[in-house]
């Protein structure tokens, strides 16, 4: 009998082996190296029988899609034009590139560009939550999860919306703070390069070296929570309230 049953169940076994179940997945990419780095998980989602949509707003300067996607895109309306996020961006990258400022100097930079940040952060969350239509229409598709970059602010809130499991794909935080509070990662300063510390460090340094990395951490850990402190918190506060207050109505 058994002799009988083994090659059937092996037969089976190797009919099936070919079949893959394929989930619905919704992805928010952030900008450049973000959306570099994300693009190569949707593209081994597709390869792995996956659906996937990728959603991301009017004024990206850095998420361009061609006719012969193997996924599926959806573009939001935000009231801001690409021109005026590119031009934000190239800023950034100015300040970041600039090896001649110190580690204060580069932070205050960083600070005082932050309320066009704050701008352009505030138009993607009214156009994507705001956005009843589209809300209704990502509610319609029946996603399974959605993988998204943090650095695209009101990608969590999309997701607690959509009530879906999250995924983070994450490229980097200043002095890894995100990576080292939220994620728990061992970052010791005395071999681990803060984030932002402009490539000239390395996991072997000198004395002076790791002075200047410690201070690294210190300055962008501190930037990063008074960012969430001052901006993000109200900034969320705000979106909530408006998001509570349509709920209601």
């Amino acid at each position: 009998f058994m002799f009988c049953v083994l090659p059937l169940v092996a037969l089976l076994l190797l009919c099936g082996s070919g079949l893959t179940l394929g989930g619905n997945i919704l992805v928010i990419p952030a900008e450049y190296s973000h959306w570099i780095n994300m693009r190569v998980i949707v593209d081994e989602l597709v390869a792995r029988n996956h659906s996937v949509t990728v959603l991301t707003h009017s004024a990206t300067p850095s998420i361009k899609f061609s006719q012969k996607e193997n996924f599926k895109t959806i573009i939001f309306k935000i009231s801001m034009e690409e021109e005026e996020t590119r031009a934000l961006w190239l800023m950034f990258f100015n300040i970041w590139m600039n090896e001649g400022t110190s580690v204060l100097q580069t932070a205050l930079m960083f600070w005082n560009m932050w309320s066009d940040m704050e701008r352009f952060g505030m138009a993607i969350c009214d156009g994507m939550l705001l956005n009843e239509d589209l809300i209704a229409s990502l509610k319609a598709s029946n996603f399974d999860a959605v993988l998204f970059d943090p650095v695209m602010v009101c990608s969590d809130l999309l997701a607690e919306i959509l009530d879906l499991p999250r995924i983070l794909s994450y490229r980097l935080m200043f002095a890894h703070t995100n990576e080292r509070l939220c994620g728990q990662l061992p970052v010791p300063p005395s071999y681990v390069p803060a984030g932002a510390s402009q490539g000239h460090l390395s996991d072997k340094m000198n004395f002076m070296e790791r002075v200047e990395n410690m201070l690294l951490y210190i300055v962008q850990t501190t930037f990063v929570q008074l960012q969430g402190i001052l901006l993000i918190d109200n900034f969320y506060t705000k979106i909530t309230g408006t998001l509570f207050l349509l709920m209601v109505i």
